[in-house]
């Protein structure tokens, strides 16, 4: 029997409530007396979250190492409160993984405690500062971002509204090349042979903004000119995507959780939600049951074995630990 009187399906329930529904630990509990009949205080609701927490914890340090050895990442981050601390969540995302970390910086040392110091891959990001330690060569920036720098040039009129509107018309001819090369009806060579003129006319005008009087719109296109390589990596590099919305949407679900319960309260409380929203969300790229697994690894945290991997390449060991789930 595990200690605590809760066992590994009630374990994971509580923890699936909270880090895949986002329910309150009063609603997780309610819940469980109104359904099951089963009496839990908020005290134990919060020591169940911190047994998962534990269960997960070899498998989703894992999964970050996975993460920052991947040749192209998606990152992004956004605000958290722990307590009355400022925090910030920063996600990694790849097509089979995503990681998340709740950290105190927003800065360079949270990017490279996301990504590792050493990372060599291809990073998809905005042109926040905090990025600015990966070589340029190595980055994309985000397109739907530069679009609404763009747009913001527009509504300011003048010489910077005609910048702004030629740069949008060029952006929308290569977002509909793109949509072709992505679909297949484009062939690779023939997209990079189409870009070529696009690229110069859209450095053209960049040089042409960093000349201009207006000195917001002057600042914003000599800080993009900066970034010029890392404007075309997904010209050149296959499998890199010219925006960044695979982070931003991986951030959704962390936002509404941050919404309902104002972030955290303690560091343990930040290091569950972190590790609840990587497992859920790498679960659902792989489409394998969350409830599943979190019974599972609760399972092998019992039974002192290896808790089951959320690595793609280790779906056979996942069976293996579901099938003593359900001899347990």
């Amino acid at each position: 029997m595990p200690p605590g009187g809760f066992g590994p399906r009630t374990q994971a329930t509580v923890a699936y409530l909270a880090g895949r529904l986002g329910i309150s630990q009063r609603d997780v509990a309610e819940l469980l007396q109104a359904l099951f009949h089963l009496d839990i205080s908020l005290g134990s609701v919060a020591a169940l979250e911190q047994q998962v927490s534990a269960a997960v914890a070899a498998p989703v340090a894992e999964a970050a190492a996975y993460v920052q050895q991947q040749p192209v990442v998606n990152a992004d981050e956004t605000g958290w409160r722990e307590g009355r601390q400022r925090m910030w969540l920063w996600t990694a995302v790849t097509p089979l993984v995503t990681l998340f970390l709740v950290l105190a910086t927003r800065g360079r040392a949270g990017a490279q405690a996301l990504l590792g110091a050493t990372f060599a891959g291809i990073v998809g990001s905005d042109r926040w500062s905090g990025y600015t330690w990966v070589d340029p060569a190595r980055r994309q920036v985000c397109w739907a971002h530069l679009r609404r720098d763009f747009a913001a040039f527009v509504e300011r009129g003048g010489e910077p509204a005609r910048l702004g509107q030629a740069l949008l018309e060029v952006s929308a001819q290569i977002f509909g090349l793109w949509a072709r090369v992505r679909d297949g009806p484009l062939t690779r060579p023939t997209f990079v042979t189409a870009m070529r003129p696009l690229q110069a006319q859209v450095e053209a005008l960049l040089a042409e903004g960093a000349t201009l009087e207006h000195a917001k719109t002057r600042r914003a296109c000599q800080n993009i000119g900066k970034l010029a390589p890392a404007l075309w990596t997904f010209v050149t590099t296959e499998g890199v995507e010219p925006t960044n919305n695979a982070a931003e949407r991986a951030l959704r679900r962390a936002v509404v959780w941050r919404r309902r319960s104002f972030g955290t309260q303690s560091a343990a409380g930040s290091c569950f939600a972190a590790r609840l929203l990587t497992v859920v969300t790498t679960l659902r790229q792989q489409d394998r049951d969350v409830l599943d697994y979190l019974t599972a690894a609760c399972t092998a945290a019992l039974c002192g074995v290896p808790p089951p991997s959320l690595l793609p390449a280790s779906l056979p060991h996942v069976s293996a630990v579901s099938s003593l789930q359900s001899a347990a």
